[in-house]
């Protein structure tokens, strides 16, 4: 495949996973609205999918199963410190503060795997890298409403936010690293819900989730649960790893920076968080950074 046309289709993915990670706000509230905390809602979201993976690569692909014991650490650190990190601290400041808000304290993560990208791959900072992670931040910052409208975040949400930031940059970088080895995405995908289920159990409240089923009909209890583990979390990792296949951890990561802006769609649907004038200001800064890396795919520059 031509390097223009690898460039498009790892932007595409990468565009998809963080549309897919964008309408998580639907189901924390709903869950949150039942009475579970962030560590119960992380459960659903990581454990039926790691089970669906495990089933899939053991029918259909048992080689990608297939691991080296020396690189095992790979898949915990993305498991462990990256997914249930970020997904426990994220769902934490969606709880806290508004889906744009929590969205953009999240996308502190491109400047942060930009710079280890360029210590641990040799990536170079280049001046459009520099310029598209500028204007993607501050689309984040005009979308959430913190610019103009004079938004506070409370001392929790902001702490939260840029923890989940930290996490969500580490999953690009375990996931090149990954890559460079020759393992493919289904590989990086099912062992890093694997370990991310076996880190959720240390949180696992079952007396908690029986009592917010009871809250509810069971049957949309679980429907929206299993929606929940494939529409924000399966699908989108899929996409997101199948992504830096074809486009490098710093670019991704600030193409990955439209989330925000499906969170504040979604906000604005769902929710009737309706954006101002800034928060459009925002998202067309946001679109502008994704086609400002795509200008000259194939040039050293989108490098």
């Amino acid at each position: 495949m031509k390097n223009d046309k690898r460039e498009l289709v790892g932007t595409l993915l990468v565009v998809a996973a963080a549309t897919s990670w964008g309408l998580t706000g639907i189901f924390v509230r709903y869950f949150t609205s039942l009475g579970l905390s962030s560590l119960q809602i992380t459960v659903f979201k990581i454990f039926f999918a790691s089970i669906v993976l495990l089933i899939y690569c053991l029918i259909f692909n048992r080689e990608a199963l297939k691991i080296n014991l020396k690189d095992i650490w790979i898949f915990a650190g993305a498991g462990l410190i990256s997914m249930d990190f970020f997904s426990v601290c994220y769902f934490s400041t969606i709880q806290s503060t508004s889906l744009s808000v929590a969205a953009v304290l999240l996308y502190g993560a491109p400047a942060i795997v930009m710079l280890m990208s360029a210590v641990l791959f040799k990536d170079k900072i280049t001046l459009i890298k520099v310029l598209a992670c500028a204007v993607a931040f501050l689309g984040c910052f005009f979308t959430a409403g913190i610019i103009g409208s004079g938004t506070t975040i409370p001392f929790n949400a902001f702490c939260t936010g840029i923890l989940s930031a930290f996490g969500y940059a580490l999953y690009s970088i375990f996931g090149q690293i990954s890559i460079n080895k020759g393992y493919k995405p289904i590989t990086m995908t099912t062992y890093t819900f694997l370990f991310a289920a076996v880190g959720t159990m240390t949180f696992f409240r079952p007396s908690e989730i029986v009592a917010a089923a009871g809250r509810t009909s069971t049957i949309k209890f679980v429907l929206v649960m299993v929606l929940m583990s494939f529409i924000v979390s399966l699908l989108p990792y899929i996409l997101y790893t199948n992504g830096l296949t074809f486009i490098k951890p710093s670019k991704a990561s600030i193409i990955a920076s439209v989330e925000p802006v499906a969170a504040t769609v979604v906000g604005a649907v769902v929710f009737s968080e309706m954006p101002d004038v800034f928060g459009f200001i925002g998202i067309v800064c946001v679109v502008t950074a994704v086609v400002l890396l795509n200008l000259n795919s194939s040039g050293k520059s989108a490098e």
